[in-house]
């Protein structure tokens, strides 16, 4: 090598090394020179090194490639790192020096790259990087760095275009992709740099058919021409500003929008901002319209946004042969009013807008001005905006014509911004507990010169003066107060809700009672003041009036409640309280009282039965209604009172408690513990007998035929309820429990007979006699005979019905031989009269059973056996008469057999034989 390439070479090494050191250099203040904003004379200095950074390939650089990429690589990604700290808030804004630096990576990497392999990937990297380092530079308007970043990836464009080996399908779109990129930035750059017909080539480049812009792409492209299409309308250059903002949208209309980035949106809005306004800027039909249609379609999409609305009153002011539209003007100005927020700049904004509007039309100038005040100013702490607004409202209305209208509103509104500033103070003073002072400034609010402010606002400072009142606990002055007010605000909910806290102090439980049922009445769907009513009764301590107000809640919503309230606690605490109240009237014997308590106790836990029937079983959990502890409660609590007064309460009352345990047991969840289970089915079981005996009492004495039958028939099913459950448990009873049980299902069997009786229901007495089998009971059988009996029972039923009894009955240890006896004589005295065939069979079974009985400590009567024997051969005798020779004989034998049982020493007997004796047959 000759000796002055060997020097060049050397040379060369240095000035990469030096840049190598300084590279680590700078990777090592940069954080800190970043957070600081001073970079110092480390800008100057990297901009130095950029300057003269080696340009081509180097002998020097290709053993240190790798050393150079590293260097590039790791200085790029702090950079990458810092600038995420910058960019969110605005891009511009990112430090000088970081985007300087990129620069400085991107040299480095492109130096690597030249002296290297060149791998084919690698030239996408390259590009990418490029096309970053060059967009930062361009935000910052440093066309120097971009045109010397831009220069390297121009070249890389060209190798691109050259036939690449080996290449994925992604990299050949993302080469497409970048191409496109590149050229967007070269739009840019030509722009910055006032070479307009540059631009425009570049854009068009851009925007060949063979380049493909994938969303980032495109937004990117759209952003860098509004851009463009902002500085020209900034310089007034109208025409060009329209078609670099018309090209701007297109780009952006051309991708999907929900491909697009969160700020794409932000974007579109600004771009068709710039475009309307330099639209107008044209001045003529034609620009007019289409801003109009811009407009319009920033509205369908965006709705009444500030931009819109600013947007749209220029549009109004917009130079035209038209006449100005002052209700239009007016009513985008009455919207803004409501939609905007208001800062020091958004205020000077609107008042420009509504002075603007009083050259054209000073009464809704007025009128905008005024509902300024009264809908934002007058409940924002500006008295620098009231003052403002006052002087200017006074202003408009002195430099115009005057008139008794323009009088009068002026009048009105300074009451209403007099009363708004007293209001202001008084409320000051009442959170301060100034109440004589706030009492003060509400006289002085009330005032005749304000009785324009309108009732509503007279009404609302009596409540604020029986606030005050209130507390200080001035009850007199509360109700003067009260008495001076108006008819109607006397009887507004929230005056009534502090004449209900002033009754209650006071001890004025009439006045108390009436306000709470205005309140009722006025509340139709929100029950807040009535739950406020039941706290200040409970602070005060008087839980007759609370109770009150929770059963107003309760009826309002038919005992149900409000989503967000929380049933079973609000049900749980009336009952609570309307318990407490029935031990109180039982000292002072209130039995009226009383009666209405027990009623109201009723509806509370039928409420409850309804609210449980409503919900869907759900299996326990945090968001359960009716959760296992709230049956629990409810379900002992309904029991317990049940029980507890069933002697002393109306006997329907208890019934009802009594049918609403039932309902509770039957809502628990299907898997609960087998020892629960247990307890609650014979929770139940009692429950349903306590009802079953309490129905047949009802139904006895009830005058009303058809609530008598209704009973019955409740009663029925409450047995066939015991019974099933009975059945489920009786393997598993001890002896004791299952002999308990056994003798109330054979007491609810017998009313279940008589029930049956009642309702006519003859079918089904057999299977009420089958079923009291399991009791072995005597007395039951007692029971269904006597009632069968006594029931206009028909003929055939009553024997059929009377015969199985006994057949029952016979069968018992226990059984009475007597009663039976006597039992059996009434049969056969039916039967005879209307079933002579039945009568005969039943002689057999009379001497079957006292064949049976005679060796036993209870022998079948000597009387009933003398009545039915002597009964029997009277018959016999009577069909002798009759002809009937061949039943004659059987009755008088069947006679005879029962007569040798009597206990007469065979006097009976040898009676019949000898009568027998004396009868002639034909032969």
């Amino acid at each position: 090598m000759a000796p002055a390439q060997l020097v060049h070479v050397d040379k060369e090494k240095k000035r990469i090394q030096s840049i190598l050191t300084f590279a680590a250099d700078l990777e090592a203040q940069l954080p800190a020179v970043a957070s600081s904003r001073t970079p110092g004379t480390l800008l100057s200095e990297l901009e130095k090194h950029i300057a003269s950074f080696p340009k081509g390939s180097s002998p020097a650089a290709a053993s240190r490639c790798e050393e150079i990429d590293t260097a590039g690589t790791t200085l790029w990604n702090l950079c990458t790192r810092l600038l995420r700290g910058h960019e969110p808030d605005s891009p511009k804004d990112s430090p000088v020096i970081l985007v300087t630096a990129r620069v400085l990576a991107f040299l480095l990497l492109n130096h690597a790259y030249q002296n290297g392999d060149k791998a084919a990937g690698d030239i996408l990297r390259m590009m990418k990087v490029g096309i970053k380092a060059a967009k930062s530079s361009l935000k910052r308007k440093d066309t120097h760095l971009s045109v010397r970043v831009l220069e390297k990836v121009a070249q890389y464009e060209e190798a691109l275009k050259l036939p690449q080996q080996n290449l994925p399908l992604d990299d050949v779109e993302d080469r497409e992709r970048l191409c496109a990129e590149y050229f967007v930035l070269r739009t840019a750059l030509a722009w910055h740099q006032k070479q307009f017909d540059v631009a425009e080539h570049m854009y068009t480049r851009s925007r060949s058919s063979e380049r493909v812009f994938d969303p980032h792409t495109a937004e990117s492209l759209a952003d860098i021409l509004y851009e463009m299409g902002k500085d020209l309308l900034e310089t007034q250059q109208y025409s060009m500003a329209v078609k670099w903002l018309e090209r701007a949208y297109e780009a952006l209309e051309s991708q999907e929008l929900d491909r697009l980035s969160i700020n794409a949106s932000e974007l579109r809005i600004s771009i068709i901002q710039s475009s309307v306004k330099a639209l107008l800027g044209l001045k003529d039909d034609s620009s007019l319209g289409k801003a109009r249609n811009l407009v319009d379609l920033l509205q369908n999409e965006t709705g009444d946004k500030l931009v819109v609305l600013l947007l749209k009153l220029e549009l109004l002011t917009a130079s035209t042969r038209e006449t100005f539209d002052s209700n239009s003007y007016s009513d985008v100005l009455q919207r803004m009013t409501r939609i905007m927020s208001l800062s020091d700049t958004s205020f000077k904004l609107i008042m420009f807008h509504i002075l603007k509007l009083n050259d054209k039309s000073p009464s809704l100038a007025c009128k905008a001005l005024e509902d300024l005040m009264r809908l934002r100013i007058l409940n924002m702490d500006k008295d620098d905006w009231v003052e403002k607004v006052l002087v200017t409202r006074l202003w408009m209305s002195v430099t115009h014509r005057d008139s008794p209208e323009a009088l009068s509103s002026l009048e009105e509104f300074f009451i209403m911004v007099a009363s708004n500033l007293l209001w202001k103070h008084i409320e000051s003073n009442y959170a301060q507990t100034q109440y004589d002072i706030a009492g003060k400034w509400c006289r002085l609010a009330m005032h005749q010169i304000f009785e324009k402010s309108g009732e509503l606002n007279m009404a609302r400072l009596s409540r604020k003066l029986l606030l005050c009142a209130l507390a200080r606990k001035d009850i007199s002055s509360a109700r003067e107060i009260f008495g001076s007010m108006s008819a109607v605000s006397q009887n507004e909910p929230m005056t009534r809700f502090l004449m209900y806290k002033i009754a209650l102090r006071s001890g004025d439980h009439e006045l108390a009672s009436e306000s709470l049922h205005i309140i009722s009445s006025s509340s139709k769907e929100d029950p807040t003041l009535l739950y406020a009513c039941c706290l200040d009764a409970r602070e005060v301590g008087n839980k007759t009036t609370m109770l009150a107000a929770l059963q107003l809640v309760l009826e309002k919503h038919d005992y149900g409640a409000p989503k967000i309230i929380h049933l079973p606690s609000l049900l749980r605490i009336t009952i609570g309280l309307t318990e407490s109240l029935l031990d109180k009237s039982k000292d002072v014997e209130i039995l009226v009282d009383a009666d209405a308590i027990i009623e109201k106790l009723c509806k509370l836990f039928e409420g409850a039965v309804t609210s449980i029937r409503k919900t869907p079983p759900s299996g326990q959990g945090t968001n359960v209604l009716w959760s296992i502890p709230e049956l629990n409660w409810y379900s002992k609590n309904s029991y317990n009172l049940a029980l507890k007064h069933i002697s002393t309460w109306p006997l329907r009352s208890s019934l009802r408690m009594l049918t609403c345990c039932v309902a509770f047991i039957d809502y628990y969840p299907k898997d609960i513990n087998e020892q629960i289970a247990e307890d609650l089915s014979l929770r139940k079981m009692f429950c349903v007998f306590s009802a079953g005996t309490a129905l047949v009492v009802l139904a006895r004495g009830e005058d009303n035929k058809e609530q008598s039958m209704q009973d019955y028939l409740s009663l029925r099913k409450h047995v066939s309820s015991f019974d099933e459950l009975l059945q489920d448990k009786l393997e598993k009873l001890e002896e004791g429990p299952a002999q308990d049980l056994l003798q109330k299902l054979s007491v609810l069997l017998a009313f279940d007979f008589e029930a049956a009786c009642q309702l006519k229901a003859w079918v089904n007495l057999p299977a009420v006699v089958g079923r009291a089998e399991i009791c072995k009971n005597m007395h039951v059988y007692e029971l269904m005979a006597d009632c069968v009996l006594n029931a206009k029972t028909p003929t055939q039923v009553l024997v059929s019905t009377l015969k199985n009894i006994i057949n029952q009955a016979w069968c018992l240890e226990s059984m009475d031989g007597t009663m039976l006896a006597r039992y059996m004589r009434c049969l056969f005295q039916v039967a005879l009269s209307d079933n002579v065939e039945i009568a005969e069979q039943l002689l057999d079974q009379v001497q079957q059973h006292a064949d049976e009985a005679q060796h036993t400590e209870q022998p079948y009567p000597t009387a009933e056996l003398d009545w039915i024997a002597s009964k029997a051969f009277n018959h016999a005798v009577d069909l002798y008469c009759g002809g009937q020779d061949i039943d004659c004989k059987n009755w008088a034998s069947k006679a005879l057999n029962i007569a040798h049982y009597c206990a007469d020493n065979g006097a009976l007997e040898r009676l019949f034989q000898t009568k027998y004796a004396v009868l002639k047959f034909d032969a």
